[in-house]
């Protein structure tokens, strides 16, 4: 057989697809958003990576390996939290446990209301894996940032156990794959250290 051209700059499509594993791992921030979701709730959204470990970079290698295939892939690194209760008349306990998990996990910095001043701070985040169900009917795994802890605060949480399906028929709900606009995933343009577009 004789080589084909653009051999070696063309990539491998294999269908192998990269899944962080369930765990507990130090994490990064990238970017920072404030954003109103569907019902007009404000919400800070973390474009985040891991950032030491056995997996560090894991998202910015799940995005380079996704642009080879795809020049509109998504980064799927997302964390959203709303910042206000539901009436939207005080903070959300939830918001300020996440602000105060950061500033316990870097020594010196204080919140001072500049959602910037986020970027390059580190977190401990506690991930887990939940079952969905794909277009195709067939059951799937996502790995998820489900709680931000301070980097401390990991020696004492557990990894949770796998989120499953009901068993039985699929139900309208369960039948859905997750919704590309609020799973977390975003468009990310070349030049990862420029401003990272929400949405």
């Amino acid at each position: 057989m004789q080589p084909i051209p653009g051999w070696d700059t063309t990539p491998a499509y294999t269908g192998e697809v990269m899944q962080l594993p369930a765990g507990l791992y130090i994490c990064i921030v990238k970017q920072v958003n404030i954003r109103q979701d569907a019902n007009s709730r404000e919400q800070m959204v973390l474009l985040f990576d891991i950032a030491e470990g056995e997996q560090k970079g894991f998202y910015q290698r799940q995005f380079d390996s996704r642009r080879q295939q795809d020049s509109n892939a998504k980064w799927s690194g997302v964390y959203r939290q709303h910042t206000h209760d539901r009436d939207g008349q005080s903070a959300n306990p939830w918001f300020k446990g996440m602000i105060c998990s950061i500033e316990k996990s870097n020594n010196g910095y204080r919140w001072d209301w500049n959602e910037k001043g986020l970027v390059g701070k580190r977190f401990g985040g506690i991930f887990g894996r939940e079952e969905f169900l794909a277009s195709d009917g067939e059951k799937k795994m996502s790995t998820k940032l489900l709680q931000i802890r301070s980097i401390d605060g990991l020696k004492t949480a557990t990894v949770p156990e796998d989120k499953l399906l009901p068993v039985g028929p699929a139900t309208p709900e369960t039948a859905k794959a997750p919704d590309p606009g609020m799973d977390g995933f975003m468009s990310i343009p070349d030049g990862i250290d420029e401003e990272l577009p929400f949405m």
